[in-house]
């Protein structure tokens, strides 16, 4: 399947896990009764869009030509489902905090991840040095904060003072600030420019005239010079 394809096929998954959100709780409205069972559906249903949303930022990145970004969108998929299978098995199934432990888990995880394919994803050539910068703090900030949570939530932290809690609230913020940035200053910079059309355009002109050096005959020496008028015009 193309990146479009499988956009497309997310963006569908999106709308149904939410009609069927919407419906579960139409019926629960009008049957006057909320219970445990309508709860988890709905949860189930949003999360299964919100998880959605989280792998098709790694989905976007399948067809990248670098293979780091490529196995980046793999891991963010990944992660993405196995965070929403452990979502039904802790509403379903009672098994105390440890399944909502894990839960927590694999997403903060699947949360960087999908912010990293995101970042990295919106990387151009034409970023200048700057702009990768903060695209590489942004990633490290998104990376260290779903650390501090996984770890919490492990119960590695018995408290965190106030020194703690304001180191992790700096981080947020820069975090939020870094990822506004290199956006906004690439429309500041304008569009990324064409990549130059010259070299091409003189491989295609010595390539019409090995050709026609090959093969002199009246056909060839006409599909020649419509090589030749192509090249001229990327030249000009």
């Amino acid at each position: 399947m193309s990146t479009q394809e499988v956009r497309r096929a997310l963006g569908w998954a999106l709308v149904l896990s939410l009609c069927v959100a919407a419906l579960t709780a139409i019926g629960a409205v009008l049957s006057g009764d909320f219970d445990d069972t309508d709860w988890k559906v709905i949860s189930t249903s949003l999360a299964f869009g919100v998880y959605t949303a989280l792998g098709a930022s790694g989905a976007s990145l399948r067809s990248r030509g670098t293979p780091g970004l490529r196995t980046l969108g793999l891991a963010t998929m990944a992660l993405a489902l196995i965070a929403f299978v452990l979502l039904p098995f802790a509403l379903w199934i009672e098994d105390g905090d440890a399944s909502w432990e894990r839960w927590g888990s694999v997403s903060l995880a699947a949360l960087a991840a999908s912010h990293a394919s995101l970042v990295l994803g919106a990387g151009r050539s034409s970023d200048g040095d700057g702009i990768r910068v903060l695209s590489g703090i942004s990633v490290t900030l998104a990376a260290v904060d779903a650390a501090i949570g996984i770890l919490a939530i492990a119960g590695a932290f018995d408290d965190i003072d106030g020194g703690g809690a304001q180191a992790v609230a700096v981080m947020v913020i820069l975090l939020i600030l870094t990822t506004a940035l290199p956006p906004i200053l690439r429309k500041l910079h304008g569009p990324a420019a064409p990549p130059a059309p010259a070299p091409l355009a003189r491989e295609l002109l010595a390539a019409a005239d090995r050709i026609e050096a090959l093969h002199g005959d009246a056909a060839t020496i006409r599909e020649c010079e419509r090589l030749r008028g192509l090249a001229r015009a990327e030249l000009r």
